[in-house]
């Protein structure tokens, strides 16, 4: 560092580092994008001259910018700008009134579409939604994002008919006793629709924006975008776009997704890794491969080692089940240095994955890939010893812990009470020594939180729901694992720890204030933190 610099920047509070040399300080300075100083406000001061802009939040709390390991940033623009928020406690007949309701008001729209939807006991189909919107296409995702209900334009757009029940099967396309699709589809034919449902460029960057503005009022600077053209195949393009218009004020790194059991696994790494060094920038990096191995226990389709309870024989849906392929697309990532990021949700999915990996890394000798497994529902114990051993990410749904309908009684019905209590554990991964993450897999989460992270975490529920809400407390964390599992874990998982994850001399200054002390705070207080500012490269992007 040169002699005698002047810090831009100086932010005073109560500061949480997530450094464990330097776990507490008074004062943080920047110069530029950088962190240049950490500790007492009085030696903080002396970096300072007129032109150092000085932030003092008193005995509010300052943090390093929080960092999400896995949702789905289009999905959650679109869901603000583009669809119909749907109450998943609603019952069908509700859900077709709000989506006439929002029709009649927009009656200017070319299609409909909305999403968070539940199951419940009774299948959607078709005729509901073609009662109220017989000549455009209407359609609905439900609240986890792994099925659709589509009216009868929309199946004629898509193709939803007897040659994609041929394709996908009954499992993911249902059908009446006629043999006819009802309009309710899961897995593979959604993925079909979202990639097919094409919308504007500028549609879409406003999504994107939308997005971005909401992550940045909550205090995230960092995001894991879970397969970057999940959602659409515009938003590749649109947050290229926006990050060329320096409009991208928050890091994203990302996963491209690669097609189920696919043919060509090398050669789609290879596209890949072309995409990175055409388009990776100060804010976005394409990190590796984003792989669906299964779907969802909620929709039948989690892939299962025992039958599902109410369907005797039957074991769930295995899109990326190939054993060889799966070692020659972690061998691929490995070769590009880069890693791949596995949806898993059911027990059998994770350890075919666990096995696949093990070969891969065993083979290659490379045992950083961090490569990650995500949501972690059911999972056997000798599974989550080897994820420690081979030093997979765990991406856990801490968020997703509380004993809600679908999570909980509609897993007790399908697969029992004992994988039920027992779905979503954390701290026996940490026992084992595994890498810990948090997830919001937001918008499948009705929002992503730190202060509720925080007392999911520890608590196992949110001190509003109360106890009621409780899977199992021999489960749960302490705070600063739970902090740890939204900054320094995160980072470390993204090969960024060198730069963001912690407050230190020489990261990011990317930094969040919020009103309470998530440490130390009584929890029915943490619950309803708010978010008081945040700043990215050491330049304030949201203020309360």
């Amino acid at each position: 560092m040169q002699n005698n610099v002047k810090a831009d920047l100086l932010i005073l509070g109560n500061v949480i580092t997530m450094d464990e040399h330097k776990p507490y300080a008074k004062a943080v300075a920047v110069k530029d994008d950088k962190i240049i100083y950490v500790g007492s406000a009085t030696a903080a001061r002396k970096l300072c001259d007129d032109n150092t802009k000085i932030c003092d939040y008193g005995d509010n709390s300052v943090y390093p910018g929080f960092l999400e390991a896995h949702c789905h940033p289009g999905g959650a623009g679109a869901l603000m700008s583009l669809i119909v928020h749907l109450d998943p406690n609603a019952s069908l007949e509700e859900i077709v009134q709000v989506m006439k309701e929002y029709m009649d008001a927009h009656p200017e729209k070319p299609l409909y579409q909305g999403m968070g939807f539940e199951e419940h006991d009774v299948q959607p189909h078709h005729d509901m939604l073609d009662a109220i919107c017989p000549d455009k296409i209407m359609m609905c995702t439900d609240s986890g994002g792994h099925s659709m209900w589509l009216n009868s334009k929309a199946m004629e757009k898509f193709g939803i008919n007897k040659d994609a029940v041929e394709k996908w099967g009954t499992a993911c396309v249902r059908v009446d006793e006629d043999g006819n699709p009802t309009g309710y589809i899961s897995e593979g034919p959604v993925f079909h629709v979202r990639a097919n449902n094409k919308i504007t460029l500028d549609e879409f960057k406003e999504a994107m924006l939308c997005w971005q503005d909401y992550a940045l009022s909550m205090g995230y600077t960092g995001v894991y975008n879970a397969g970057v053209e999940v959602t659409n195949i515009m938003e590749p393009e649109a947050i290229y776009a926006l990050e060329e218009e320096g409009k991208l004020h928050h890091y994203m790194f990302s996963g491209s997704l690669i097609g189920d059991n696919t043919d060509t696994p090398e050669e789609d790494m290879e596209r890949i890794a072309e995409e990175a060094d055409k388009h990776n920038s100060k804010h976005y990096k394409l990190i590796g491969a984003k792989i669906f191995c299964d779907g969802v226990i909620e929709g039948h389709t989690a892939w299962m080692l025992d039958e599902y309870i109410d369907q005797p024989g039957y074991y769930g849906v295995s899109r990326f089940d190939d054993h060889e392929k799966m070692v020659r697309v972690i061998k691929a990532a490995s070769s590009h240095n880069m890693n791949v990021h596995v949806h898993t949700i059911g027990d059998a999915a994770v350890k075919a994955w666990v096995d696949a990996i093990a070969e891969a890394e065993e083979e290659t000798g490379n045992f950083d890939m961090r490569n990650a497994l995500a949501h972690l529902q059911s999972v056997k114990p000798d599974e989550i010893r080897r994820i420690a051993e081979y030093n997979i990410m765990a991406v856990c749904g801490i968020m997703w812990v509380e004993k809600t309908h679908a999570l909980y009684d509609v897993m007790v019905k399908y697969v029992g009470k004992e994988k039920s209590d027992a779905g979503f554990p954390v701290k026996d991964f940490l026992d084992q020594g595994a890498v810990v993450l948090s997830h919001s897999d937001f918008p499948v989460s009705p929002t992503f939180s730190a202060p509720w992270t925080i007392c999911y975490g520890a608590l196992g529920y949110l001190p509003s729901n109360g106890e009621k809400m409780l899977r199992h407390a021999d489960q749960c964390i302490s705070r600063l694992d739970t902090l740890k599992a939204i900054t320094t874990n995160v980072a470390y998982s993204w090969h960024e720890e060198d730069r963001m994850g912690s407050l230190e001399i020489g990261k990011l200054a990317n930094i969040t204030v919020f009103d309470k002390d998530f440490l130390k705070d009584d929890l029915t207080e943490v619950e309803n933190a708010k978010c008081l500012a945040t700043f990215v490269d050491g330049q304030q992007v949201y203020n309360a």
